[in-house]
């Protein structure tokens, strides 16, 4: 067996998965038009729209026979719908990121992220464990020494979240969806 034969084995047995809110086709267009406000005031690279999403919990590397259990963690949760209202346009220096982040995030958000870390926690599975800071990633590379321009505020409805895999290849990373639940 050569060595990239076996990585490909391996590769098979885990998933690199997370949870997040998905972009309906009207919101995912009206955050594409922000990213290239955000290209053009920073340079960089413009994420593909198919693939902007606001993660909720970064999972990672999970060997795929613990699939099940993550689904029925989540499955298992109950929180309400919420509106999440994006009007502040940024750059992280450290990354180079530019993003639409919510001055003032809705508790519900907070409470459902919240709720997916300990039943997460709970089934002894294991997650990024960083303080959640919400924010969408438009531009990666970005010259963050520039000014990020006033945007009109984008109100994005959280009805349902999802859990995702992430798959690496030549172009960057595409996701595939492997469940959706809806928020009450």
């Amino acid at each position: 067996m050569s060595a990239e034969q076996g990585l490909n084995d391996a590769a098979k047995k885990t998933a690199r998965v997370f949870f997040a809110l998905w972009p309906d086709e009207a919101l995912r267009e009206e955050l594409h038009k922000v990213s290239g406000l955000l290209h053009a005031a920073h340079g960089g690279r413009r994420m593909n729209p198919a693939t902007v999403h606001l993660t909720l919990l970064f999972v990672g590397s999970l060997e795929r026979e613990r699939l099940p259990e993550l689904l029925a963690v989540a499955a298992g949760i109950q929180s309400p719908s919420f509106d999440v209202v994006f009007d502040q346009a940024d750059c992280w220096r450290h990354n180079r990121i530019a993003f639409l982040g919510a001055r003032q995030p809705p508790a519900g958000l907070f409470d459902l992220v919240g709720a997916l870390e300990r039943q997460v926690d709970q089934a002894g599975i294991g997650f990024d464990r960083r303080p959640y800071k919400p924010h969408i990633t438009l531009v990666r590379n970005a010259d963050c020494k520039k000014t990020a321009p006033a945007l009109k505020p984008i109100v994005w409805a959280a009805r349902d979240f999802v859990l995702m895999e992430s798959n690496s290849n030549a172009n960057g990373a595409s996701y595939k969806e492997l469940a959706r639940w809806p928020l009450l």
